[in-house]
């Protein structure tokens, strides 16, 4: 719950003025943590999404998962990037702005994808 600095009352996490007063609230530190957006089958999924997020102006951090005793992540091809999956976090804030970006580009560009906030992986095409 966000605090009110003006009038001291408690808003919704996600409200940006207070309910009450209509006083602008500032963010809180919970809403610069990064969270997890999506897993992407390789890194070149990931560098799409990265890219199309930072265009609308979202921060994007990629972390790739550590090489496991099958070594399946330290292959790459030198079209896709590594294989493996992929992470891509967005800060807490930006979570819903960056779910329904993805959302409207697959409908643009006819692919469902079906990112919600409860599914972590990209759909199989």
């Amino acid at each position: 719950m966000k605090i009110c600095p003006k009038c001291g009352k408690e808003n919704p996490d996600n409200a940006t003025v207070c309910k009450y007063c209509g006083t602008k609230l500032t963010p809180s530190e919970a809403d610069f943590e990064w969270e997890l957006l999506l897993v992407a089958k390789n890194q070149f999924e990931s560098d799409v999404v990265k890219d199309l997020l930072e265009s609308n102006g979202i921060d994007v951090m990629i972390k790739r998962a550590p090489a496991g005793i099958m070594g399946t992540n330290m292959l790459a091809n030198p079209l896709m990037g590594s294989s493996g999956a992929w992470s891509v976090y967005v800060m807490r804030m930006d979570i819903k702005k960056a779910t329904e970006i993805i959302k409207a580009e697959g409908a643009e560009n006819g692919t469902s994808q079906n990112v919600d906030e409860g599914s972590k992986e990209l759909p199989e095409e």
